[in-house]
């Protein structure tokens, strides 16, 4: 056993191996200075948690996030059979000449593999045996699922705004033997093609960005966010070895975007602006269960959304329903931070007070 420890130990140095006792599940999102002061773990000054996660607390926490997963997984099947705006283009425009590849490199049943599958063969055994923690296993999948799905419907919505050619268009549109761009306004529309695939033909007016780049981007990204916080790379000690661990899903999302400009399906701009979307969408899709890689338990979850239990001593203190407020430390007394519409409403009555 001590043969895989060690190494496990050496990149996952928060993972409670050979931890028999209650392990913590959740964090707080707090400011990693006032972790730092607070020290041990449990309570308000506190930031982990011990109590057993319910059924109860999944459902009252995250029912909603996962009615919006669904919710988008279905409107993103109904956007890729949907046609969009489709731009004016030029028969002389050689960047849309040229050939159609019939097999793509990385056709969308692969896709869903490297955007999806590959991720979950990696957050099911990180979650469930070297964290030990199933919120964490939860969070991981809601998590990755909210990327992919949000990332899905925002990429299509765009393409069928922009209706910006494919590379490919021409060989898509098929125009008729002889045909020639507008005379006066020296352009041609769609009308011009006799292609009678339609579904191809719309296609051909959704390169931009590239669905492919966002979505591959959404699903590792949100991996290699995951691997950086269980490897705690922010805690400024110089993890080289780990770094180039946690990075490594990007190379795949790279690839794929690369085979997108080799079959001919995009331009350049798009596997780059796709790349960037399906990254930064799932940085917030990490940062809605998940600490900055700054904080000092950024290998936790987050907390729940509502306490699961009534005794709860942060519950007493915040109330069940409440949104909880970051606290100010004054000594060894912790007084309640009040909203910050509050603070100002407050400094809106003393200045009319000093006024009259």
């Amino acid at each position: 056993m001590s043969i895989l420890t060690e190494p496990i130990r050496f990149c996952f140095p928060a993972a409670p191996i050979g931890n028999t006792a209650d392990l913590p599940l959740y964090t707080r999102e707090e400011s990693p200075s006032k972790s730092s002061r607070a020290g041990g773990a449990g309570g308000r000054d506190g930031r982990t948690t011990l109590k057993k996660m319910t059924f109860k607390t999944v459902v009252a926490s995250y029912a909603f996030d996962w009615v919006l997963a669904l919710a988008l997984w279905g409107v993103l099947a109904i956007l890729n059979r949907s046609a969009g705006h489709k731009r004016e283009f030029s028969l002389t425009d050689t960047s849309i000449q040229h050939s159609f590849a019939t097999h793509e490199r990385v056709p969308p049943k692969l896709l869903g593999f490297i955007s999806v599958g590959i991720p979950l063969l990696c957050l099911l055994p990180l979650s469930t045996l070297v964290s030990r923690n199933s919120w964490d296993v939860h969070n991981s999948i809601l998590g990755l699922f909210t990327s992919f799905t949000v990332t899905g419907v925002v990429t299509q919505i765009i393409k069928m705004s922009v209706g910006r050619p494919r590379p490919d268009l021409i060989a898509r549109c098929l125009p008729a033997p002889g045909a020639t761009d507008h005379a006066v306004f020296g352009l041609s529309t769609v009308d011009i093609c006799t292609s009678t695939n339609k579904f191809l033909l719309d296609d051909g007016f959704k390169s931009f960005p590239s669905g492919h780049s966002s979505l591959s981007f959404s699903g590792l990204a949100f991996l290699s966010l995951y691997l950086a916080g269980k490897m705690h790379l922010w805690d400024v000690r110089g993890h080289r070895t780990r770094a180039w661990a946690a990075l490594s899903p990007l190379l795949g999302g790279v690839m794929v975007a690369i085979s997108r400009t080799e079959d001919n399906r995009h331009h350049w701009q798009d596997v780059l602006v796709g790349s960037l979307l399906g990254t930064f969408i799932a940085w917030v899709a990490y940062r809605t269960y998940y600490p900055a890689l700054s904080h000092r338990e950024c290998h936790l979850p987050l907390a729940p959304r509502v306490e699961a239990d009534n005794d709860d001593e942060d519950a007493d203190h915040f109330g069940r329903d409440r949104v909880r407020l970051l606290s100010e430390e004054n000594g060894d007394e912790t007084i309640t931070r009040g909203s910050e519409e509050e603070h100002a409403w407050r400094g809106a009555q003393g200045a009319r007070a000093d006024r009259a």
